[in-house]
């Protein structure tokens, strides 16, 4: 039977520790309980209208019917069965040298295949850190211990990548159909030796099962933005599909219904539940569910300020709260009743002062009862005797790859099964991947059994074009600027007469044009990847690619946009009147390029060394400083000794340096003097000296700007694989190994039950 929607009177006492009912309870409970029923006396909540209905189905108003049967699809071949003990994890918010805070205060549980688990408890409890650790995603910077294992045997440290983890934010290419999409990451995700009909129809499974198909050819398109595309509900499934293509067995989601109306919400759920019928372990973090939501979940677990208050079958949650004297109002939501009493209340010192001891009675009731152990215990029996069901047909079963223990890797259609021909994944640790290992913090070549790292960045090279060729507002808007600021210096300074006033007009176009440059290609550069870094950092977390596969696909897709300033340097040069050889107008364009690839460099540096924020606000001061020092404000005699390295690293100087001696290293540079001029440059060599630009040679100049842009984006690239993947290792302590395996096993060594009455764990199937 399917949990509850709506609170009902129960009937039945649940069993303590003691074997004893609890209805009685204790003293600190009874208390706690008539504290709570005298605040919400004055206060009337208005009831839920809807009655819950035999047969599996709801009524609402008493007339329609809403069907939750479901259609239990074939088990998965491989499942997953999680534990956690005594997790703990602290953070620094003000430093290390300030005192910390604890997230995670020592939470023992499990999540079984079969089931939808949903983590809930009100804002700070601790929802999401439980996630991101189960998940093997905790960000660097604090102190995580305890113990996670996967089957019965330790977690791995690749586990992250081989699982599915949906963030909360949909982050996708807007201008990529959801078919593309998936497709991209069926053909980066899957092993080289599937064919690729056997992906598509992969991808086609996928779509179908996650309700995609009227929105397939559709673009993702941008929320409030251009272009339009898909529908929050459809972003949540399309967001979900992307890591299923591998078809993993566990699946853990950040809030999946955040953002989405209570329709779209439980579609997105009942999609997780078919997921999760399908022999996945399903674990997402929640919110405040719809009472219909509420009757999906087959486990729940309830934090309060990092402590458990109650794990177990969410159809038991009720009658467990009703045993410590809380009971859920008649057709009222659980789940806007369990946050109720599990807040603490800021609107008053009383108020505070009891809700933080009726949650401190919850957890303490809870970790009397031993439900974290209870439900580790039932699981590990579970997976214990399912082992052994399944010993007698391990023989079959080998034969495509699969091992009774579990593996990660649900093979979709046969597709990851065949290819582990070569090496099976398995959570067990009986066979390890024969693919290589990842790399650390940067995504790996073939991590999983997916794709080399040339088909790679093929596969990235296609999307980033097929994503500039779409974007026509972004490019159309880079052109009309070159050809715009083209057309106004052509106005300004056409026709530059030899003499000293053409001499000025020369220096100051040159001086623009390199400035314009800059600002034009180091900022563009910051904005592009801010729509990238996000998507980037999940892909790679996932294993989807190798970073260096990604970045190098990123800077060749850049390279055709470097025709906008050719367009823009043949309309100047030749209308303005610069130097009319045709070498020095080849020299010109190589010059302004090397300027734009060294710019474009230094913008992803900021971008992926820094919040994008800082880095669109640090990118112009950036660009002043180096305009200082550029040769044009400040003579590069007079510069300040200590300051003098700066313009080794100025590509501003480098591109100004080159273009003056390009365009004034010649003999032919010859300027009229008049009478009425102060200052007397005759030729182009006066020019170079006034600047201290004698002994510039282009070629070495043009040399160095590729030296810097090259080193640059190796910073930057460094900068890309430091910030993805970086997550915190479980601490793991030998001793409180021994101490769990002593607490899990009986006198003669086998599992026993720490809780002789433990809250049912009822597989949904």
């Amino acid at each position: 039977a399917l949990p509850p929607s709506v609170c009902t009177t129960p009937s039945i006492g649940i069993p303590d520790a003691m074997g004893s009912t609890a209805a009685a309870g204790s003293t600190a409970t009874a208390e706690a309980s008539r504290v709570w029923q005298a605040e919400v006396a004055a206060t009337s909540r208005g009831s839920m209208d809807v009655r819950p209905s035999r047969g599996g189905k709801n009524s609402i108003n008493g007339t329609v019917e809403v069907d939750t049967a479901i259609v239990t699809p074939p088990p998965a071949k491989r499942e997953v069965t999680l534990t956690w003990h005594d997790l703990r994890y602290a953070v620094y918010p003000n430093g290390k040298k300030k005192p910390r805070k604890d997230v995670l205060k020592g939470l023992t549980g499990a999540a079984l295949p079969h089931h939808v688990m949903a983590l809930m408890g009100p804002t700070g409890s601790g929802k999401t850190s439980l996630l991101n650790v189960l998940s093997g995603r905790v960000p660097t910077g604090g102190e995580l211990t305890g113990e996670v294992h996967v089957n019965g045997k330790p977690r791995e440290d690749d586990f992250a990548q081989r699982v599915a983890y949906v963030m909360q934010e949909e982050l996708l290419f807007a201008f990529l159909s959801v078919q593309e999409t998936l497709m991209l990451h069926a053909r980066l995700r899957l092993p080289p030796n599937v064919p690729d009909a056997e992906k598509q129809e992969t991808v086609r499974r996928l779509i179908a099962e996650l309700g995609l198909k009227n929105v397939a050819d559709s673009p993702v398109g941008r929320v409030g933005g251009f272009p339009r595309g898909l529908s929050g509900g459809e972003r949540k499934r399309c967001n979900i599909a992307v890591e299923m293509v591998r078809d993993p067995a566990a699946i853990f989601l950040d809030e999946p219904t955040s953002g989405l109306d209570s329709f779209q919400a439980q579609n997105v759920m009942g999609a997780l539940r078919d997921l999760a019928r399908s022999g996945r372990t399903v674990v997402c973090t929640i919110h405040q569910p719809r009472s219909s939501i509420f009757a999906m979940f087959d486990q729940l677990m309830l934090l309060t300020d990092g402590r458990l208050v109650y794990i177990g079958d969410a159809h038991d949650s009720v009658d467990y709260f009703e045993t410590l004297h809380f009971r859920c109002p008649n057709l009222t939501n659980p789940a806007d009743f369990f946050m109720d009493v599990t807040s603490v209340d800021y609107r008053g010192e009383s108020r505070e002062g009891n809700s933080r001891e009726r949650v401190a009675v919850f957890a303490i009731e809870a970790e009397r009862r031993g439900l974290g152990a209870a439900a580790v215990t039932a699981a590990l029996t579970a997976l214990q005797r399912n082992s052994h069901g399944n010993s007698n047909s391990a023989g079959e079963r080998g034969d495509d790859g699969v091992d009774g223990g579990g593996g990660l890797d649900n093979a979709p259609n046969g597709a990851v099964a065949k290819a582990q021909g070569v090496g099976g994944v398995s959570l067990d640790g009986d066979r390890q991947l024969s693919a290589s290992r990842p790399i650390s913090g940067g995504g790996g070549s073939g991590k999983g059994g997916g794709a080399g790292w040339l088909y790679q960045f093929r596969l990235l090279l296609s999307r980033a074009h097929k994503c500039q060729k779409r974007d026509v507002v972004g490019v159309g808007i880079t052109y009309a600027l070159d050809i715009m600021y083209a057309l106004l210096l052509s106005a300004l300074f056409r026709g530059v007469r030899d003499d000293q006033e053409g001499v000025q007009a020369r220096v100051g176009c040159l001086f623009f044009i390199v400035l314009n440059s800059a600002y034009s290609s180091a900022l563009p550069s910051i904005n592009l990847f801010a729509g990238e870094k996000g998507i980037v950092i999940r892909e790679q977390a996932s294993g989807a690619y190798s970073a260096s596969a990604y970045y190098l696909s990123k800077l060749v897709a850049e390279l055709p946009k470097l025709s906008s300033k050719l367009v823009f340097c043949t309309v100047v040069y030749w209308i303005v009147g610069f130097n009319p050889a045709p070498a020095r107008f080849f020299l010109f364009v190589v010059i302004v390029w090397c300027e734009v690839l060294a710019a474009q460099a230094i913008g992803m540096v900021m971008a992926t060394g820094m919040p994008i924020g800082a880095a669109l606000a640090l990118g112009p001061a950036f660009i002043t400083i180096f305009t200082l020092f550029g040769g044009i404000f400040l003579n590069m005699d007079s510069i300040p000794q200590g300051a003098g390295w700066i313009r080794y690293v100025d590509f501003i100087y480098y591109a100004f340096s080159a273009l003056c001696a390009n365009e004034f290293n010649d003999s032919r540079a010859i300027f009229r003097c008049g009478e009425e001029d102060t200052r007397c440059l005759p030729d182009g060599t006066a020019v170079l000296e006034l600047y201290s630009f004698e002994h510039i040679d282009v070629g070495m100049q043009i040399g160095l700007q590729l030296v810097l842009a090259f080193g640059l984006q190796l910073m930057a690239f460094r900068l890309l694989v430091r910030n993805t993947g970086r997550f915190m290792p479980l601490s793991m302590d030998k001793e409180s190994d021994q101490a769990r395996e002593d607490r899990e096993k009986g006198p003669e060594g086998g599992l026993t039950n720490i809780n002789p009455t433990p809250l049912p764990l009822h597989p949904k199937i």
